[in-house]
């Protein structure tokens, strides 16, 4: 009974939203919607063109990438809460931003990966920037591993460095 009442008042909505004589299609009540808010294909899409074009952007020599892979600290979060988690994960971005040059770029790419662009450096300078790091969060230390990668030309894609940083350190 309820359902019929309801029914027939969400029907008496539609009719007075577009008129007596027309009677609503679902596509007509969708597209409003999907103009209303833009749905992306791919949601890393965006975020990835990101990336390529800072890169094309600061490559006036070289650049180096760096990618941050951080221990699992799931067991951590779980026991700390979200907001809790999210200020170990603030912490750790600022150790990191720290050692960057202002015009150096970071991301974060999920709770265990942070990548940086550094236009215009040596695979080696930002080695020396990072040697002695130690990744401390009150009476957390934080294990993780740092790989590399230079690149002296522009890419068309983000696969190369993806298959690079980020596969290589799964396989470590």
């Amino acid at each position: 009974m309820l359902e019929k009442k309801n029914l027939a008042i969400f029907r008496k909505i539609l009719i007075r939203y577009y008129g007596k004589n027309k009677e609503p299609s679902m596509e007509s009540v969708i597209k409003p919607i999907a103009y209303r808010y833009k749905i992306a294909e791919d949601p890393f899409e965006e975020f990835s063109d990101q990336i390529i074009k800072d890169i094309r952007n600061s490559l006036s020599n070289e650049i180096v990438i760096t990618h941050f892979h951080f221990q699992d600290l799931y067991s951590y979060f779980k026991l700390l809460g979200e907001q809790r988690s999210g200020e170990i994960m603030k912490e750790l971005k600022s150790i990191i931003q720290a050692h960057l040059r202002p015009y150096d770029k970071l991301y974060v790419l999920g709770p265990r990966s942070i990548l940086t662009l550094s236009p215009d450096c040596k695979t080696e300078v930002v080695e020396a920037r990072f040697d002695e790091v130690v990744f401390q969060v009150n009476h957390l230390i934080v294990d993780y591993e740092i790989q590399f990668m230079e690149l002296d030309s522009p890419i068309d894609s983000i696969e190369p460095i993806w298959k690079h940083l980020l596969v290589s350190s799964k396989s470590t």
